[in-house]
């Protein structure tokens, strides 16, 4: 049963639907399939060192700059949340985005259709954000097998302990670990650092960053995480790319390396 509101689940539905008449399945695919193939991407994630995932404001006229700059810096993959805008512009910086980086870019839509693993695909994805609280389990099931079959990588988002379940029985290889819905700064971390060590080893474990990115990081890389996701709030300030930098090389620290990379 899902856990997020249906008033929130039926305006994606015909969000989707709207695109869909606009652009039908049979064209999206033809787009999708006319990419290359993405290939592997989840080493990129888990490594030696703690990767840092940026997420970049798809409205932003600067983001192809910026992506540069932040590769420039040493991240290891983009997100971006496309659908979360009306207008097919941010679908647009998706795929600018993904022609200008040799990192792998991750599209946080929230996946109600297979439709929208076409389409993240035709924009140059090559990570999909799957919400386990949104969908049935039959439905997270499908949606994960689907979107290894078009050769992306599905990352779960879990915010609980049923969530994890429900992700690892619908065969997820990586997981987005964040704090439940309104919890606050530090019941958020503790939440986080609970459920990572939750996570099996063979999984690749991935955690939302706070506002306290570098005590975060530290945190959560030492309960096992293999990655953080730094969302556009702890971007927003005057100098992100410090930010990222810093961040960069704290999960490059040898305190926090891990030994040797693992096998995915």
């Amino acid at each position: 049963m899902s856990r997020i509101p249906e008033t929130l689940l039926a305006s994606v539905r015909a969000q989707v639907a709207a695109r869909e008449a606009r652009m039908p399945l049979a064209e999206i695919k033809e787009r999708a399939l006319a990419r290359p193939r993405p290939q592997g991407r989840m080493q990129a994630l888990r490594g030696e060192r703690v990767a840092v995932i940026a997420e970049l404001d798809p409205v932003n006229a600067e983001c192809c700059a910026l992506v540069e700059q932040w590769e420039d810096c040493g991240v290891g993959a983009i997100a971006m949340a496309p659908a979360a805008h009306p207008s097919p512009q941010p679908w647009r910086q998706l795929a600018a985005v993904s022609s200008r980086t040799r990192m792998p870019v991750l599209c946080m839509d929230l996946v109600v259709s297979s439709y929208q693993l076409w389409e993240a695909r035709a924009h140059g994805a090559d990570l999909v954000l799957l919400t386990a609280a949104a969908l049935p389990r039959e439905a997270l099931v499908s949606l994960v097998e689907r979107t290894a079959s078009l050769g992306l990588t599905a990352l779960v988002e879990v915010r609980d302990g049923p969530d994890l379940g429900l992700a690892l029985r619908a065969g997820a290889r990586a997981v987005l670990v964040r704090a439940p819905e309104h919890a606050d700064a530090e019941a958020a971390r503790a939440a986080i650092r609970e459920l990572l060590p939750m996570v099996p080893g063979d999984v690749v474990r991935v955690a939302e960053c706070g506002p306290a990115g570098r005590s975060d990081l530290i945190a959560y890389a030492r309960q096992g995480a293999d990655a953080v996701l730094l969302g556009r709030a702890a971007l927003a300030g005057t100098d992100p790319c410090a930010t990222l930098t810093g961040l960069v090389s704290i999960g490059a620290h040898p305190s926090l390396a891990r030994r040797g990379a693992q096998t995915v």
